[in-house]
């Protein structure tokens, strides 16, 4: 992969340097475990029960929606997490 592939706005990349790195790390686990947080608590809110356990007996969607929310919500803030740390550098991931 060539080094000094320029951006859409002209400018070179740099690497992410070592405190970046940890500091997207670190951000990371903290966005993941506020949002699960969240999400945990407005489904409590919402379907007035305690969000689905993976061996207990219910409807395989409601399983399914909980899954979609706690995965679409951890991995989005996470991404965000990482992108205000360590920017996108080249293309598409």
């Amino acid at each position: 992969m060539p080094k000094k592939v320029p951006q859409p706005d002209g400018s070179i990349p740099k690497k992410p340097s070592m405190a970046q790195n940890v500091g997207a790390l670190i951000l990371g686990i903290l966005a993941v475990k506020l949002s699960s947080y969240i999400v945990t608590t407005l489904w409590r809110l919402v379907t007035r029960e305690d969000p689905p356990q993976v061996d207990q007996a219910v409807p395989i969607g409601k399983k399914a929606a909980w899954l979609a929310l706690m995965g679409a919500a951890t991995g989005a803030s996470r991404q965000a997490a990482r992108d205000i740390i360590k920017p996108p550098t080249v293309g598409p991931a």
